[in-house]
């Protein structure tokens, strides 16, 4: 079975507890607060915790350091991104590519079809997403809105 510790990068992945939650919030609602303005969406904790309690959640270190976050759900023969979070001063660093990599490889091991995640329109992110084979998915009407559905193949 793959491991994610054995994936050769300055990373450790390990699974989050309750304890590591604030630390997960935050760093969320932080990274996503502008895109919520901007698209005047109100940040929900009940709904973040909610979310939290129902996924597969995941810290990512740097030299011991919690630098990230990511959150996955299996849904029929799809694992969907919940969140890929890295906290400012990580970024472009390949910590996210990391997450993505970590996502696909379980998706594989899992015999699932496809991943899918959904990212504001105005997210540089979404770049990132592209260039890994993420495409636009779901409904043309849905596509018209400030979040876009992607799906990409396993």
């Amino acid at each position: 079975m793959f491991v994610p510790t054995d994936y050769p990068l300055p990373f450790q992945l390990r699974r989050a507890s309750m304890d590591d939650f604030a630390f997960a919030e935050a760093l969320t609602r932080g990274n996503m607060g502008g895109y919520y303005h901007r698209h005047h969406l109100i940040w929900r904790s009940d709904l973040f915790l909610g979310s939290w309690r129902e996924s597969e959640n995941y810290i990512l270190e740097a030299d011991g350091e919690a630098i990230g976050v990511l959150r996955i759900t299996v849904e029929g023969d799809s694992l969907h991104i919940r969140d890929v979070q890295i906290a400012e001063g990580h970024r472009r660093r390949g910590a996210g590519t990391y997450l993505l990599d970590m996502s696909h490889q379980w998706a594989r091991e899992r015999g699932l079809r496809e991943l899918q995640l959904r990212v504001f329109v105005d997210n540089p992110a979404a770049r990132l997403y592209q260039r890994l084979g993420y495409k636009l998915a779901g409904p043309r009407l849905a596509q018209l809105g400030a979040i876009r559905h992607l799906a990409r193949r396993v």
